[in-house]
């Protein structure tokens, strides 16, 4: 068995740190502000206070996927090591960067015979998707093939959740990620509504009144659907006191311990474009399916 290279995209947030440490190359996505010349996401970078600064003054920022030639030339440079390629990058159906990794790969297995690329769509984003690269990389320490992960992963793929409450859905909205009238109607009734990945797409699981009832009901949910210790992952949009806030809370209620050196991170810019500032969400392998009764919205509750 050849040796091979985990890829991701930076939009599954796996912890630069954790990254770096295991091996995993993340690509690039990019944005930028509109009316500004500058294109960040590579060599350009913006920290997250000034991000969020631009943001909360009115500016609207835009995201744009994985670049086709910056795709070619990294996975080009582990074919020429004479290793494979197991990538497993955000959902196609929030951005064009599986289609462009994938593309590029089967172009690329045929310029290097013998040569084998494959790319995952985890029909995820965010935590919950970049939870596959760690039980992707625990199966490769283990000696599994990239079929074996990849039949691991497809197999309970719909299992890994993604879960957000964001303070403001305009930035969703205007971003393209949320219906208008999903927005306008969270907006009107000052409701944090709890969202999710599903089919690979954004959208609202519960509609809650208040943030902190919001987050409750975030526990209640997670909790409920029993995540796998092992794959849990809390992030945040630039309000680190809070996220480190949920993550006692799971430790206390759910009893699950969170990593705080690599499971406890702050989501992209790229996302953070259209969840705007003060976001928070779980990511995590559930064990159980949720049940319905739970998910009953009562907009009126109040705190």
């Amino acid at each position: 068995m050849r040796e091979f290279t985990l890829f991701t995209d930076v939009n599954t947030d796996v912890h630069p740190a954790y990254a770096a440490k295991e091996g995993i190359v993340i690509l690039p996505q990019y944005y930028f502000f509109e009316g500004d010349d500058v294109i960040y996401g590579d060599e350009i970078l913006l920290d997250e206070e000034t991000f969020y600064s631009r943001l909360d003054k009115g500016e609207t920022a835009r995201s744009s996927g994985v670049n086709p030639d910056r795709a070619r030339r990294t996975f080009e440079e582990e074919l020429k090591k004479g290793k494979d390629i197991l990538a497993i990058i955000c959902s196609s159906g929030l951005s064009m960067s599986y289609n462009t990794c994938y593309k590029v790969g089967e172009e690329l297995m045929k310029e290097y015979p013998g040569s084998k690329i494959i790319v995952m769509d985890s029909l995820n984003e965010s935590g919950g998707a970049g939870l596959m690269l760690y039980m992707a990389r625990d199966m490769q320490k283990e000696g599994k093939s990239m079929e074996e992960i990849r039949d691991r992963i497809e197999a309970v793929k719909m299992n890994f959740q993604a879960m957000f409450i964001v303070d403001d859905l305009k930035y969703l909205v205007r971003g393209g990620r949320l219906s208008a009238f999903s927005g306008a109607f969270g907006t009107l009734l000052d409701i944090k509504p709890i969202l999710h990945l599903e089919g690979g797409k954004i959208l609202p699981l519960k509609k809650i009144r208040t943030r902190k009832r919001a987050i409750n009901e975030l526990l209640h949910i997670a909790k409920e659907m029993d995540p796998d210790p092992r794959y849990l992952y809390v992030v945040h949009t630039f309000n680190e006191p809070s996220a480190q806030e949920l993550a006692d809370r799971v430790e206390n209620e759910l009893g699950i311990s969170v990593d705080r050196q690599y499971k406890l991170g702050i989501i992209n810019n790229t996302i953070g474009a259209h969840t705007g500032p003060n976001a928070l969400g779980l990511g995590f392998l559930a064990r159980k399916g949720l049940d319905p009764a739970i998910l009953g919205d009562d907009p009126d509750i109040t705190e």
